[in-house]
């Protein structure tokens, strides 16, 4: 019986000790989350001295603020994102098509060199019995 009375005494003189290890943990947290938050603080309230609770609400506004993505850089990121798939997907029908477009670049040299040399009418008739390609210009 005296063992046990030992035993509860002895727990009943540590539960306060365990008690101030868990405030003073508490508190070196809570001061630590002031100096992260430095510039929100002297924002908000540049002055006053914060209490504990206040500077736990700024500490989870502030996560709340940055953790969620805002709608603009989502909208953003979206348009990013269809953007790059639209390019991928045309530059692999380009990819597919090498004939059509080395024949593209041939007739465009022709042009270039009757037109240097002054016979641009020569390549229009010679070009007439072929299917020409329509240009806006």
């Amino acid at each position: 019986m005296t063992m046990i009375l030992i035993l509860h005494m002895r727990s009943l003189t540590r539960k306060p000790e365990v008690e101030k290890m868990r405030r003073d943990r508490i508190n070196r947290c809570i001061e630590q989350l002031k100096v992260l938050l430095k510039a929100e603080i002297k924002a908000s309230q540049p002055c006053s001295k914060l209490e504990k609770a206040d500077v736990l609400e700024m500490a989870v506004i502030y996560l709340k603020s940055n953790a969620c993505p805002s709608a603009h850089a989502q909208s953003y990121a979206h348009g990013f994102s269809r953007c790059i798939e639209e390019t991928a997907r045309f530059m692999a029908q380009q990819i597919a098509k090498p004939v059509v477009m080395g024949q593209c670049d041939t007739t465009q040299r022709a042009e270039v060199s009757a037109e240097s040399a002054g016979d641009s009418c020569q390549i229009a008739s010679k070009s007439s019995g072929q299917h020409a390609l329509w240009r806006p210009w």
